[in-house]
């Protein structure tokens, strides 16, 4: 899904699609929600992912003239395990129902791995989750792997997942360094 204002182009790794009537642009932000391409598609020849899993990228513009993001890395570590950066992180905006288990600065990325306890429609996904912060195009981009909980992932799947992610994300707006 290419965003406009020159934003970035989402894809997602090897068998996950963008789910075009769920995700949405408005202005420069935008929710871009990733499945399986054999489900999205209904078609049993499209590609399948290795793992299982729901991803999202929720994008917003970067401060005009900031230092790139990966500068920022120790503050963001500090400020995710503040109350009101685990109210950013969690589904409810309720920082009681996230606990972080670790943060890991990968490059350009800050992977987050962490447990949301707040519930998310009919709780299809499971509680632990990785998250991936980055910067391309101008734009600051988070991306989750999110399991499901009918079949979830250990957490070594969903980082590899998380950072397989952010590598086509990357490799998709020119191997921009992502700040």
């Amino acid at each position: 899904m290419a965003l406009s204002s020159g934003g970035p182009v989402i894809v997602g790794p090897s068998g996950f699609c963008v789910d075009q009537a769920q995700s949405h642009e408005q202005g420069a932000d935008a929710f871009v929600l990733l499945g399986s391409c054999a489900s999205l598609s209904r078609s049993t020849d499209a590609e399948r992912p290795a793992a299982k899993a729901v991803l999202t990228a929720s994008v917003t513009p970067a401060a005009s003239g900031a230092a790139p993001l990966s500068r920022s890395f120790k503050q963001l570590e500090t400020y995710f395990r503040s109350e009101a950066g685990r109210a950013a992180l969690s589904r409810s905006g309720n920082a009681a129902t996230v606990k972080v288990v670790q943060t890991k600065v990968a490059g350009d990325v800050l992977l987050i791995e962490l447990t949301d306890t707040a519930p998310l429609g009919a709780n299809r996904v499971q509680a632990r989750s990785w998250r991936a912060l980055m910067q391309t195009r101008g734009r600051i981009v988070l991306l989750s792997v999110l399991g499901l909980a009918s079949e979830p992932l250990n957490s070594t799947t969903m980082r590899m997942l998380a950072s397989d992610f952010s590598a086509a994300l990357r490799a998709a707006n020119g191997g921009e360094a992502a700040g």
